[in-house]
């Protein structure tokens, strides 16, 4: 199917998304890599009126070593999955997350695809969910009313729904180090066609 007819608006920074979130409301999306949100449009679950592209925000992008005594690893929301799978930081840190980005889709969905895109999506057959609630990971979003720091027990709330709050954009996952304790993994039992998880399981 072809999705409806939306507008498409890049903005050159943060503050700019969150503007345009603030101005059109529920009639706007939030597009990261779009591998989740541009096939439930095609299929007419999703219409849209405008999309707002934050891929090519730096800001959002990015691995690096969290700051503070407990350490760990802190990985910007529109950061691939091709980036973490390959990020040796995100390996010494938590190799579990290394498992789940390589497991994800095929080459040209993990080149695309983002770490906060399938966080947002939140589908239930996805890879991270199991892996970012193993490791007791923080999300970071942004909106109207300044930053907050969600636990992943509290992130997800169901299938296909989260926290986020209207105008929310996550802008970054924090992995402490405490948290993993040196050792994690990442299997999965995936559908033969899809790819997807019919089960994932982190540790």
């Amino acid at each position: 199917m072809i999705p409806a007819s939306f507008d498409y608006v890049r903005p050159q920074s943060l503050e700019d998304a969150l503007a345009l979130l603030r101005e059109h409301g529920e009639d706007a999306r939030v597009l990261a890599g779009g591998h989740s949100l541009l096939p439930v449009m095609k299929a007419r679950l999703a219409d849209p009126g405008v999309l707002i592209d934050v891929a090519g925000l730096e800001d959002l992008s990015g691995i690096s070593e969290s700051e503070g005594s407990e350490g760990g690893v802190r990985i910007g929301a529109m950061t691939t999955h091709a980036e973490i799978e390959a990020s040796s930081l995100v390996r010494g840190k938590c190799y579990s997350l290394v498992e789940a980005a390589g497991a994800i889709g095929d080459v040209q969905v993990r080149n695309r695809g983002t770490l906060g895109g399938s966080l947002a999506h939140a589908d239930p057959a996805a890879d991270y969910p199991a892996v970012v609630l193993a490791a007791g990971a923080e999300i970071t979003v942004v909106g109207a009313d300044g930053e907050r720091v969600i636990g992943a027990d509290d992130f997800f709330t169901g299938a296909y729904e989260t926290a986020l709050r209207a105008g929310e954009i996550i802008t970054s996952i924090r992995i402490r180090a405490s948290a993993v304790r040196g050792s994690s993994a990442y299997l999965k039992a995936a559908q033969q066609a899809s790819g997807f998880a019919v089960c994932g399981v982190a540790a």
